[in-house]
């Protein structure tokens, strides 16, 4: 691989674990990006940070349609006219259209960290290729593993069966501020305002959202217990005193949940969902339920309501 591609991936790899990812996200990341250089390089015979027209549309076509990539033969080999043996660098099956999105989902964060990382002392890479009214890809129904909102009924015995104050904090968060896995895990004492009964999170992309949280003086209340013993700055933390990364943090929630004989197939997202859910049927106001969840497109927050009648408390 070019050395200065080599290089860019690393410090996004590097940038992703300091960001408390999980093993297996990162290295996901490192397959569908491994792929992608070789890709360009094989195709454009450049570093990445070379402007070329259309890079992703024609990335695209080959994630979907499939094909191969050889070993391109060495100079001394064409200069002496040797037959060329070709030799196979990867074979590219066709991908769904489920796969492919996950894929340039990938190269688009991976061009954000370089435009992001360039652009106080460098004119490298001032715009981001992947652009999705462009290069967007419609997923069928069909193709699409709906997140299953928790009920209510469940999220009551939940949070009433729930008496350690940590993990309790934990469920608060998820149910009524609606956050993430990576946010929750990064969250912070310092982070909460309990004048103006506020929180920041740490939003996709690194930057901070200020916002006020549903039930903030029940939060704040297991907040203020539990920093009494903190020995860090961070909430939730391992015995080492670093904060949870996301995969503890997802096992401790799958196994809260299956403690009380929630159903098998929620998760933490289905916090997430229904906390979009309540807050739409009180308010009426997408607008509000989409800037509460930091989406960018409120079409994406649409995808977070329930239509189905359900209790909110």
């Amino acid at each position: 691989m070019n050395k200065k591609n080599q290089g860019w991936l690393n410090q996004y790899l590097e940038n992703c674990s300091k960001q408390n990812k999980s093993i297996h996200t990162i290295k996901n990341y490192k397959s569908d990006l491994d792929k992608y250089l070789l890709w360009y390089e094989f195709t454009f015979n450049s570093p990445i940070s070379a402007k070329k027209k259309d890079i992703i549309g024609l990335y695209k076509s080959f994630l979907l349609n499939g094909g191969l990539l050889y070993k391109k033969e060495s100079f001394l080999r064409r200069l002496l006219r040797f037959r060329p043996k070709k030799v196979i660098l990867f074979e590219q099956s066709p991908l769904s259209n489920n796969s492919t999105k996950r894929h340039l989902s990938s190269i688009k964060n991976f061009y954000e960290f370089l435009k992001q990382t360039h652009e106080d002392h460098s004119n490298l890479f001032l715009i981001n290729p992947v652009k999705e009214k462009i290069h967007g890809i419609k997923v069928k129904d069909t193709d699409i593993t709906h997140t299953p909102i928790l009920p209510y009924e469940q999220w009551r015995i939940l949070i009433e069966s729930t008496y350690r104050t940590r993990e309790r904090l934990i469920l608060q968060l998820l149910y009524w501020g609606g956050l993430r896995l990576s946010e929750l895990t990064q969250l912070k004492f310092s982070n909460f305002d309990s004048q103006r009964k506020t929180m920041k999170v740490i939003r996709k992309g690194g930057y901070i959202h200020e916002f006020h949280p549903q039930r903030f003086d029940e939060i704040m209340k297991d907040i203020t217990f539990l920093m009494r013993d903190a020995k860090s700055d961070f909430i939730f933390t391992n015995y080492l005193g670093n904060c949870l990364s996301t995969r503890s943090m997802y096992n401790l929630i799958k196994k809260l949940l299956k403690v009380n004989c929630c159903d098998e197939d929620l998760g933490p997202h289905s916090f997430r969902k229904a906390c979009a859910t309540n807050l739409y049927k009180k308010t009426k106001d997408l607008l509000l339920v989409r800037d509460y969840l930091n989406h960018h497109d409120a079409k994406v927050t649409q995808t977070y309501i329930d239509i189905e009648p359900t209790k909110v408390q």
